[in-house]
């Protein structure tokens, strides 16, 4: 097994030296003259639009388009990206911020000449905070010229001025926090080393100033704002939200900046596009902003929760075998009972039933959540195991064992387990595996495992390859590494390996 994850990493990166699989970089300086694909709202009649997960604008965009094709919903504005250049959709609605750095970056794409609807951005609270009006009369006091200033730093071309504001205010007030989108630049987005930053946020800390209060950002996917908001997890909610009716519904906001709804569509180029090399895409995604150091805390964070799910799981699943193995009707109906729940949900969905239902009014971190429904998954596969298992060892084992005296837990621990393990472990090997692929979906609470760094790298660079790349050729490495350990542990463990001694120890051999 191992010699096929070697070959299939050496395979990727053959490509990539070859050239077979080509990086889409370009520039941002090229000397290009672009110009939209479609011009009119009637050209898009019967095209595919994309948006992204709770941004409810179909009917906005119905409005304007007549018979729109399809609809499709993403997590992140990268991945709307990706589809839009490679045809796999034709126009994808975000605000004029995002949208005219996305353009900038990208000389394949065009803003669609027509704006769909004007609007203002907004910061999120629960409906009926009061919170709320404390915040708004602390914006209030906020002179325009400031707010300005910073609207013009963070959609500006100059990188260097983009850092956020030191908190050096005493914060008499304690500290709030702020679920924030971390992959919409430049309203809200994870910069270098993770740190959070944006429009957005720095006038939240405006705001926070005159209040006297620190704040604490706390980065996820734009579809998890409001539901952290609701919650009571976080005070508020930021990241290029733009306020509708439809959300007013749900919450209130703090209404702070002028918005606008437009489309970004593919352009038809002329002049000279310099596109970027494999080495430009590689240099963006690893070195640049040393963004290693991202993919670095992903691989920790990734590790931790599925090394700890593991150890945890196993004595979970091999705690509640112990218990129904020898038939309690009670324990094993609570078993099947909790096991159908588990099994039946669809992993993020219990990620997030934990996180914004169970565990809704308290401030766990969104780490702790991810082991707690990983170890529950985990160790109900772990409890199938066993029971498949020691099921597969003959009954006369049981019966030879009390003959030579030995006790039922002596003969489940020295006879009947010992046998069963050869038939659990190279099962056990694939659940480890599939484990550390499941982690994957922890963005959704608030998590920055390796997939979510990859994220939120691929919408700083707005490039798929070498982001993706280099999350396939980590996750072989790891799978690898962790199936490796596993067999250790099976070979250190085979039964075939004990002594007579061992065996029989503690047993009465001279009567």
């Amino acid at each position: 097994m191992l010699k096929k994850r070697w070959v299939a990493i050496l395979l990727l990166v053959i490509l990539a030296a070859t050239g077979v699989v080509s990086a889409r970089a370009a520039e941002e300086n090229s000397e290009t003259s672009v110009t939209p694909e479609f011009q009119t709202f009637s050209e898009l009649s019967g095209k595919r639009v994309s948006m992204l997960n709770g941004a409810p604008f179909e009917e906005l965009v119905s409005s304007k388009v007549p018979n729109v094709g399809e609809f499709s919903y993403f997590a992140n504005m990268a991945d709307m990206l990706l589809v839009l250049r490679n045809d796999k959709t034709d126009a994808i609605l975000l605000n004029n911020a995002v949208s005219q750095l996305a353009v900038n970056r990208n000389p394949e794409l065009a803003m669609f000449p027509e704006d769909l609807q004007d609007s203002v951005f907004g910061i999120a609270f629960a409906k009926g905070d009061k919170n709320r009006d404390t915040w708004q009369s602390a914006f209030e006091s906020i002179p325009e010229e400031e707010l300005k200033k910073a609207w013009e730093k963070w959609t500006g071309a100059d990188e260097s001025v983009k850092v956020m504001p030191e908190q050096d205010w005493a914060g008499s007030g304690g500290t709030v926090q702020v679920a924030a989108c971390d992959t919409l630049e430049p309203m809200s987005y994870a910069g270098e080393n993770g740190e959070l930053k944006g429009f957005d946020l720095e006038v939240i800390l405006m705001m926070a100033k005159k209040l006297d209060v620190h704040v604490e950002f706390v980065g996820m996917e734009f579809s998890a704002i409001m539901a952290y908001v609701q919650s009571g997890k976080a005070l508020m909610g930021a990241g290029s939200i733009i306020v509708t009716d439809e959300r007013k519904e749900s919450v209130d906001f703090v209404e702070y900046y002028p918005a606008a709804f437009v489309l970004i569509v593919r352009g038809v180029q002329s002049g000279d596009a310099e596109s970027g090399g494999i080495w430009d895409s590689f240099y963006k995604t690893f070195i640049r902003e040393e963004r290693w150091k991202m993919y670095v805390s992903g691989i920790i964070t990734t590790l931790v929760i599925t090394l700890l799910s593991a150890l945890f799981g196993t004595i979970l699943g091999f705690g509640i075998f112990l218990l129904c193995r020898r038939g309690n009707p009670v324990a094993n109906g609570i078993t099947r009972f909790c096991m159908w729940v588990i099994r039946g949900m669809p992993m993020v969905v219990l990620l997030m039933v934990l996180y914004y239902i169970v565990f809704g009014n308290t401030s766990i971190d969104g780490v702790i959540v991810a082991v707690i429904g990983f170890t529950l998954t985990f160790g109900t596969s772990v409890f199938g195991l066993l029971k498949m298992g020691v099921g597969a060892v003959d009954r006369g084992q049981y019966e030879a064992a009390y003959a030579l005296g030995y006790s039922n837990r002596q003969t489940f621990f020295r006879i009947i387990f010992p046998q069963a393990l050869p038939h659990v472990m190279p099962a056990y090997r694939g659940e480890i595996v599939n484990l550390i692929k499941a982690t994957a979906v922890v963005g959704y609470i608030a998590v920055q495992d390796l997939t979510k760094i990859g994220d939120i790298v691929r919408s700083r660079t707005y490039e798929a390859f070498f982001p993706l790349i280099a999350l396939t050729i980590i996750y072989f490495l790891l799978e690898g590494l962790l199936g490796f350990a596993v067999s250790r542990i099976h070979a250190n463990i085979d039964p075939k390996r004990r002594s007579r001694e061992k065996i029989l120890k503690g047993v009465k051999t001279d009567d």
